[in-house]
């Protein structure tokens, strides 16, 4: 198995080092290496990451709606929360916390979070978990003045290893299965200035 450092995968394979970085400690490369203080992964594994299609959005949102809420994370942290032992996320937590530290306390419009129906969270720019069941929020003013909202989702799938997307949850609602597995894995770029980002599905694919 041939070994490269992030920054040849950035080189040669167009990845952002920085969202490498952010994978590879939250889990999602089982295969990567640490040599002194130097991360490695495979350059197939690479590879392979660099060639993933973009999220196909057309197929999941509803017929009236025209982008989709996408929820940006970065690697799960501890916090002291009544609500949640930790924020962000990581393969190695257990499903019950992993939803627990994903469904809030975001800013953004819960009603437009809701009308699309599900909500993928993205790591590094790909699409690491799926929520769906997001009918119903609470609003609290925490954190300073803004009004931020928690959802009572439902965790529909994710990943444990980025370069196999297999969804990790095998019960539920068979709609949400099949919604959650056409965007496990997939790339998902997004710009905003907080955690909830808006994007349009994209007219080629």
């Amino acid at each position: 198995m041939s070994l490269i450092t992030l920054t040849e995968a950035t080189t040669h394979y167009g990845l952002s080092r920085d969202a490498l970085k952010k994978i590879t400690a939250a889990g999602l490369l089982p295969a990567s290496r640490r040599h002194g203080r130097t991360r490695l992964i495979p350059q197939d594994v690479a590879e392979r990451l660099s060639t993933r299609p973009t999220a196909p959005l057309h197929e999941v949102l509803p017929k009236d709606e025209d982008t989709m809420p996408v929820l940006r994370v970065d690697v799960a942290q501890p916090v002291k929360d009544q609500d949640r032992p930790y924020i962000g996320f990581h393969a190695d937590l257990a499903p019950e916390h992993l939803l627990e530290a994903l469904r809030g306390w975001w800013v953004g419009d819960p009603k437009n979070i809701s009308r699309a129906g599900l909500l993928p969270i993205t790591l590094g720019g790909f699409v690491v978990a799926v929520l769906t069941g997001l009918d119903d929020w609470e609003s609290r003013r925490i954190f300073g003045t803004r009004i931020r909202h928690r959802f009572d989702a439902r965790l529909a799938g994710y990943l444990t290893d980025l370069d196999e997307p297999t969804n990790m949850i095998e019960t539920g609602p068979p709609e949400d299965q099949a919604r959650a597995e056409l965007l496990l894995g997939t790339r998902l770029p997004s710009n905003a200035g907080g955690p909830i980002a808006y994007v349009r599905p994209d007219p080629t694919i």
